[in-house]
């Protein structure tokens, strides 16, 4: 049952990892045109979030 469980959790979490990675990376581009004195590092940051979801569905998808 515990195996069960794990195995489920895995395959939650390896399916919601790029869309969570995409939704904080949107997020963190919003921040960042919306604040003016941190600009540059939320939107370098919300870019670098969405470049790590592509990959990471990329690498699940072969």
């Amino acid at each position: 049952m515990i195996k069960n469980f794990t195995k489920l959790i895995n395959t939650l979490w390896q399916n919601l990892l790029g869309v969570i990675l995409f939704i904080s990376g949107i997020v963190m581009i919003d921040i960042g045109v919306f604040s003016f004195n941190f600009i540059a590092g939320f939107i370098v940051t919300g870019i670098s979030l969405v470049v790590m979801a592509v990959i990471v569905e990329n690498e699940r998808g072969e």
